[in-house]
């Protein structure tokens, strides 16, 4: 008996070696795309060096250091730079293809962002210690720096006697930029007469903690979350 298999046509190897070329450019195809979406580690130090190369061009004296990407979709990257000589000097830069595309320096560091983000986690707790120590139990509260947003609109905080906020500033709670509480508080029996009372009564305890604040909002809240009457923005002075 002959158990010898005829070998394969001509034709056949051709199929066959066609279809294992046509499998392997499927798989470089989904390795392409997943990389232009995902991204490569040679594409991402490239970015990162384009970026941080960039940032010391454009910002210089600043000794800024690429410290993370990630990437987005087409070999784009949103690299991070950190200065090493400036707290408040931390930003992200685009990269597409190889170059630059934009940077947030302005929202973040030129505009005071990154200044801002960082006193107000110390200023947080300054005030939050001062407000329960004073035994002021309140519904919530924000802090605005330079500008406070109410139901009119955006208005000035009052900035005479406080120094502009300027990057790197170290936090004293004492020499503050302008920046205005604003206390949400439960409604009492005279909503109205007690409103101003009370917002001289929350300055009080910032004066006993020492936090120089520029300007008070108090806010009164009744049944099902309504609010019943605001100071709207109260200049510290016309508190004293």
């Amino acid at each position: 008996m002959n158990n010898c298999k005829p070998n394969p046509s001509p034709r056949t190897k051709g199929k066959r070696r066609l279809a294992a070329a046509g499998g392997f450019a499927i798989v470089l195809v989904l390795v392409l795309v997943l990389i232009a979406y995902s991204g490569d580690p040679i594409t991402k130090h490239m970015a990162m060096h384009t970026a941080e190369t960039y940032a010391n061009e454009t910002y210089p004296g600043y000794d800024i250091q690429a410290v993370a990407a990630s990437a987005r979709h087409w070999f784009r990257y949103e690299v991070i730079l950190d200065s090493s000589i400036s707290e408040d000097t931390s930003f992200l830069v685009e990269v597409e293809q190889g170059q630059v595309t934009g940077d947030s320096y302005d929202d973040m560091v030129a505009n005071g962002g990154n200044t801002w983000s960082r006193i107000m986690v110390y200023l947080d707790g300054s005030v939050t210690g001062a407000l329960s120590k004073a035994g002021i139990s309140h519904r919530g509260y924000g802090l605005y720096c330079n500008n406070y947003l109410g139901g009119s609109g955006e208005v000035p905080v009052p900035a005479q006697g406080h120094p502009p906020l300027t990057i790197d500033m170290p936090y004293d709670k004492s020499n503050l930029p302008p920046v205005a509480l604003a206390l949400d508080l439960n409604v009492p029996d005279d909503p109205q007469a007690a409103a101003q009372q009370l917002a001289r009564q929350v300055k009080a305890a910032m004066d006993e903690a020492d936090i120089d604040l520029a300007a008070y909002v108090v806010t009164l809240y009744g049944v099902n979350n309504r609010m019943v009457v605001t100071t709207g923005l109260l200049p510290a002075d016309d508190l004293a």
